[in-house]
């Protein structure tokens, strides 16, 4: 696994993280660290990239002693990880929804969120997120670029 990071204060402002299926446990503990309340992460990814295990592994990192499922049917998981409260949300099954439709600029402000598909909120999206792209490498390797966007 490769990464490269930009550091400001706590947190970090772009990475690179280049990484296999074997190594996705490492990856994941990568976008762990940076969850915060209040700081989405918008997980962005062609299907079949990996967005849903980069994230199962990243509750699971944050100490979530409870099986960890997709939320593609349910739409919106909660899970008690040891770092606080966390929501699981996957809205490929919506159309285009504004995101106080949804209630999550809400939901957010206290609870740390992994979203995935976030172009289905359309334009406009939370004050500040980390925005993650996921995508598959002519290897069958996996690179994520993440960036907090204000």
């Amino acid at each position: 696994m490769e990464h490269y990071f930009l550091k400001f204060a706590s947190f970090c402002v772009m990475t690179d993280v280049h990484f296999t299926l074997d190594s996705i446990v490492d990856a994941a503990k990568e976008v762990a660290s940076l969850l915060r309340p209040g700081l989405p992460l918008l997980l962005y990814g062609e299907m079949g990239a990996g967005k849903t295990t980069l994230s199962k592994y990243a509750i699971n990192a944050l100490g979530c002693e409870e099986e960890v499922t997709s939320p593609t049917f349910t739409i919106m998981q909660s899970y008690a990880t040891q770092a606080g409260p966390l929501w699981h949300v996957d809205l490929y099954r919506l159309e285009e929804q504004p995101l106080d439709e949804l209630g999550l600029d809400e939901l957010c402000r206290g609870t740390m969120m992994i979203i995935e598909w976030p172009q289905r909120l359309g334009s406009r999206l939370f004050p500040i997120y980390i925005k993650g792209v996921l995508s598959v490498q002519q290897d069958g390797s996996r690179m994520l670029s993440l960036e907090i966007v204000e």
